[in-house]
């Protein structure tokens, strides 16, 4: 009892699969479940909502200091289900960021996940006494 994909559309999108389509060969942000934001141009999907992305940049940012840094991994296949946000990035807007050098921000991003790491063992600490 395997129900179609494109359920009684043939040759047709599905009704979620429009807004993918309006955006194929755009710059677009995508930010993943495990929280990585990655910038890419998006060139197929298929019926699961995976995404096949070319010149993809992984973007680390420090919001604190207003720097990021990129890090790049070519063409990649994402898997519809770890998609959490996408849009498509102006490229005439500017973001306020400012590149910095990479190893500048991995020391600094490494050091904010350390101290958040010991606030929340302190909050875990408070809630056991």
């Amino acid at each position: 009892m395997e129900q179609p994909v494109f359920e009684g559309r043939p040759g047709k999108l599905p009704h979620w699969a429009s807004n993918l389509e309006e955006h194929v060969d755009k710059k677009l942000l995508i930010i993943l479940r495990d929280g990585r934001k990655l910038i890419g141009w998006l060139r197929t999907f298929d019926q699961f909502a995976n995404l096949l992305v070319e010149h993809i940049v992984e973007r680390h940012i420090i919001f604190e200091e207003k720097v990021f840094a990129d890090i790049y991994l070519g063409t990649m296949l994402i898997r519809g289900e770890n998609v959490c946000l996408f849009g498509e990035v102006d490229p005439e807007r500017q973001d306020g960021l400012t590149e910095a050098p990479l190893a500048d921000v991995l020391a600094k991003e490494a050091q904010n996940e350390a101290s958040d790491g010991k606030k929340g063992m302190d909050l875990f600490a408070e809630a056991e006494s």
